[in-house]
């Protein structure tokens, strides 16, 4: 997958969001970009085997605005996209450096419609342990 996949920019958009709201860089308000992400449904299975709805994880998400230092980044390698039925099946490495440095490995299924991108299912599995 190259760097101009849309599918790939939508997963380092999503992930610099990520960043950005836990190094507590973004206002509250924000917040609005990971709630339209996440579709209605929305799961994701941690590296760690535990399935979480959507619900609990914008919660977990919403709390740890500002958790994490400066130094904190989040950094995403596509390895690769395909389209299955207007889903975009993406699976790429998502790497973590700061206070301790992860990698893992994650799949995910992201639809398109008018509105931009919404994210229905995330599978993470860890490359790196944490």
């Amino acid at each position: 997958m190259t760097e101009t996949c849309e599918c790939h920019l939508e997963v380092a958009r999503l992930h610099q969001f990520f960043q950005d709201w836990f190094q507590g860089v973004l206002d509250v308000g924000e917040f609005a970009v990971c709630e339209q992400a996440l579709a209605d449904g929305f799961t994701i299975t941690t590296p760690g085997g535990e399935m979480v709805e959507r619900k609990e994880i914008l919660e977990a998400i919403r709390i740890h605005r500002g958790g994490e230092h400066a130094e904190f980044q989040i950094r995403t390698v596509g390895r690769a996209c395909q389209q299955v039925r207007g889903l975009h099946i993406s699976t790429y490495e998502e790497h973590q450096t700061g206070a301790r440095a992860t990698v893992r490995l994650s799949t995910a299924v992201i639809g398109s419609g008018d509105g931009g991108f919404v994210w229905h299912a995330v599978h993470e599995t860890w490359i790196t342990a944490a």
